[in-house]
C-alpha cells in the first residue's frame, strides 16, 4: 500500500476519534449542567424540597438514583479499550447499567401513576420509564443471544432514553416550550426528549444498511 494511501486513512481515523471524544465531552458537560442545577435539590431531604413527592420520596429516590447509576456507567459501556482488554469489568459494569435503569425505571413508572399531580405529565413519564426499560430488555437480551451488533445498538438507545431525563430537567429548568403554558409544557418536552432523539439516533444506526 502506498504511503498515499495510508495518509488519507490515517486522517480520517483521527478525525473519529476525535468527533468521539468532543461528542462525549459534550454529552459530560450536559450531564454535568444537569446535576449542578439539578440534583443538590434533593440533598435537602425535607418536604419543602421534595414537595408532592415527599409522602412517596422513596420512589423519586430510586428513579433519581437508578438515572445517577446508568448515567454515569453509560459512556464506558461504549469503550473498545475496556470492552476489548476488561472483558469481566465490562460485563459487570453492564449488569450494574442494566440493574440502575430496571430500578429507575420502575421508580419512574409508580410517580407518574400515583404520584404526578398532573395526569397528561404522568402518562408521559410512563411511557418514557417504559422506552428506558424495554430498550434496556432488548440489549439484554441481544447479548444474551451474543447478537453483539443488535447488542450494542440497543445500548446506544439505551443510553439515549437514558439521557432524555437530563434533558427534560434542563428543559424544564429554562423554560422549553414555556408559550405553550406551564402544564401543557412539561407533557410536549416529556414526548420531545425522547420521541426525537430516539427517531435520529435510529437515522444514524440505518443509514449505513441503507446506503451500502
Amino acid at each position: 500500500m502506498s504511503t498515499q494511501a495510508v495518509a488519507p486513512a490515517a486522517g480520517r481515523s483521527s478525525i473519529s476519534r476525535f468527533s468521539t471524544w468532543a461528542s462525549w465531552a459534550v454529552i459530560a458537560g450536559i450531564a454535568l449542567y444537569f446535576y449542578l442545577t439539578t440534583i443538590p435539590n434533593y440533598f435537602h431531604y425535607d418536604p419543602a424540597h421534595y414537595i408532592y413527592y415527599w409522602p412517596k420520596r422513596w420512589w423519586l429516590i430510586a428513579h433519581v438514583g437508578g438515572g445517577t447509576v446508568a448515567l454515569g456507567l453509560g459512556p464506558f459501556q461504549f469503550s473498545n479499550t475496556l470492552r476489548k482488554r476488561y472483558v469481566q469489568a465490562h460485563r459487570w459494569m453492564g449488569r450494574v447499567y442494566l440493574t440502575g435503569i430496571l430500578v429507575g425505571s420502575i421508580g419512574g413508572a409508580y410517580m407518574g401513576l400515583m404520584v404526578s399531580p398532573l395526569k397528561a405529565f404522568g402518562w408521559s413519564l410512563e411511557f418514557l420509564a417504559l422506552a428506558w426499560f424495554v430498550t434496556a430488555l432488548m440489549a439484554f437480551i441481544a447479548v444474551k443471544r451474543r447478537q453483539f451488533v443488535l447488542h450494542r445498538e440497543w445500548m446506544i438507545r439505551s443510553y439515549v432514553v437514558t439521557f432524555a431525563f437530563v434533558l427534560f430537567r434542563i428543559g424544564t429548568r429554562n423554560h422549553v416550550f414555556g408559550s405553550l403554558g406551564p402544564e401543557m409544557s412539561v407533557v410536549m418536552l416529556a414526548w420531545v426528549v425522547t420521541a426525537v432523539p430516539l427517531l435520529f439516533t435510529d437515522v444514524v444506526l440505518r443509514w449505513p444498511r441503507a446506503h451500502s
